[in-house]
């Protein structure tokens, strides 16, 4: 039986500056909050994921540089420092 997924965009803020915007698959019904904190996976897959490096905030604003792009990354979920839904 295959579960239907919903793909959610998302913005990760990692713990060493880097952010990244693409997208989680999430199992129907199912909220972001309880994929992050499902204790039985400790990485997540990303897809569509551009890679931003902060270079300055101006006017509460971050001025970021894109620094590269993958179609898929995994990502341990003990680098992340923030989250939203995009």
């Amino acid at each position: 039986m295959k579960v239907g997924k919903a793909r959610q965009k998302v913005n990760i803020i990692c713990k060493d500056g880097t952010s990244i915007k693409g997208f989680v698959y999430l199992n129907e019904g199912e909220r972001m909050l309880d994929y992050f904190n499902d204790l039985r996976e400790n990485f997540i897959a990303v897809t569509n994921a551009e890679f931003f490096y902060t270079e300055d905030i101006q006017s509460f604003r971050l001025a970021s540089a894109r620094i590269a792009k993958k179609n898929f990354i995994v990502l341990a979920k003990s680098t992340i420092k923030w989250i939203e839904e995009a």
